[in-house]
């Protein structure tokens, strides 16, 4: 049977254990309601919050800052979804952010994210609205719908231009051109030992003008130019010298002119008495002892 004094203790052990329980539990809500947060909102129109929940975090740069504290429809416009953030008080939210939403891994869950910010643009108040931003994914989709739209567009065009005529003459061209390719191809089997020999005797000019232009390179570094140069020179003067003779054969050629043409005329003249006198004799040889006897006559006692 328990006696008075146990069930005393008892109740002092009951009654201090409830009070650190409630201490305890005070100390926790307390810390919770006496912590000061700033109060911030987000429209997000024509966007779907899917996977967006009471209580998921707020980050900025990575680090949480805050939590969703609600998420209703405007009453004025039922397009629009109110997302109403706490932030920790003090925490510079400038007027350039946005709050893009991003997706937790692979839950499918989503949380916001605050990205942007000039530091020399004022801090936005609290209970103000944050600027609602697109997320990675609404961008690769926006760009992805571009592109298709483009690509239809294009395709409405090839099937637009590309009609019966324009693709009949598209196959005449192609057929035409494997006509010519076979052609030249047949071209190049009958001449292919032709090129192949034409191929070689280039390589060999291209070897053999290689080669040349490598011994007139080693000339002209060997070629002593001092020793060029006088021989030029020597030239020169050899010519000049000859030049020279030159003028004075022509010189003595002229101051002799007269005699020359005289002696000439002398010559002509006893040519002709030559040939005269011989056509005497051969007319008539007995002149030859004509002369002999008159000369003996001529000469005699």
């Amino acid at each position: 049977m328990v006696s008075k004094s146990q069930k005393i203790r008892l109740g002092v052990f009951i009654i201090v254990a409830l009070i650190f329980l409630f201490i305890l539990i005070g100390i926790i809500v307390g810390s919770k309601l006496f912590d000061k947060k700033d109060i911030y909102f987000i429209a997000y129109k024509d966007q779907s919050v899917s996977g967006m929940n009471v209580g998921s975090a707020v980050q900025y740069h990575g680090i949480r800052i805050g939590r969703i504290e609600e998420l209703n429809i405007d009453k004025d416009d039922v397009t629009t979804v109110i997302v109403e953030i706490s932030v920790k008080a003090g925490t510079p939210i400038k007027t350039d952010v946005k709050a893009v939403m991003a997706a937790v891994g692979i839950t499918g869950l989503k949380q916001i994210e605050l990205v942007g910010g000039d530091p020399r643009e004022e801090n936005l108040k609290p209970g103000s609205y944050i600027q609602a931003g697109e997320s990675t994914l609404d961008i690769i989709t926006d760009k992805a719908q571009d592109i298709a739209a483009k690509v239809d567009e294009i395709l409405r065009n090839i099937a637009n231009t590309f009609d019966e005529r324009t693709q009949q003459n598209i196959q005449e061209a192609v057929a035409n051109t494997n006509n010519s390719l076979k052609n030249l191809d047949l071209i190049l089997d009958d001449n292919r030992e032709g090129l192949n020999e034409s191929i070689q005797n280039i390589a060999r000019i291209s070897s053999e003008l290689a080669n040349l232009l490598s011994t007139i390179n080693d000339v002209t570094e060997q070629l002593d130019l001092d020793q060029f140069n006088m021989t030029v020179r020597n030239i020169n003067q050899s010519v000049s010298d000859l030049t020279s003779a030159f003028n004075n054969i022509n010189y003595t050629v002229l101051e002799s002119q007269d005699d020359v043409i005289e002696t000439i005329r002398l010559l002509k003249e006893s040519m002709q008495n030559i040939n005269e006198f011989s056509r005497m004799i051969s007319e008539n040889p007995s002149l030859l002892f004509k002369s002999r006897s008159a000369d003996s006559y001529q000469g005699g006692p």
